[in-house]
């Protein structure tokens, strides 16, 4: 609960000193995170589509397999990270975690370590690229 109360302050005291422009210089942190973040994995990050902002990277093992990690942004701040294995019914696995930015990379790090635990669940490895 204080945490919960530490966001609702932390985000009433960013609009109130920087205003409209803070959601941009938000978006911007999150980008460059989960830019430098791909990077180290080998992976592409994917910002729109269909003309929509979005944060989304696709996975996929030396067998071809897809599995997606994405970020959509709450209210007063907070993240949600989310991964799903793409497959569908009773095979479909999904996981997510809520966050803040200062945590973000690592709980995008937990993402792709749930990814990876799917992948060698399943059989397959992921080569680093």
């Amino acid at each position: 609960m204080l945490e919960g109360i530490a966001d609702l302050l932390a985000t009433i005291l960013d609009l109130s000193l920087f205003g409209s422009s803070s959601k941009k210089k938000r978006y911007f942190k999150i980008d460059r995170i989960v830019k430098d973040w791909a990077n180290k994995l080998g992976l592409r990050a994917q910002y729109e589509y269909k003309d929509e902002k979005m944060r989304s990277l696709n996975v996929v093992d030396d067998s071809g397999n897809s599995y997606q990690i994405w970020i959509e942004t709450l209210k007063w701040g907070r993240l949600k990270v989310s991964a799903t294995n793409n497959k569908s019914g009773r095979k479909r696995r999904n996981w997510n975690k809520k966050c803040r930015i200062s945590n973000l990379i690592t709980v995008l790090f937990e993402a792709y370590g749930v990814t990876e635990k799917w992948i060698s669940d399943s059989g397959n490895s992921r080569t680093l690229k």
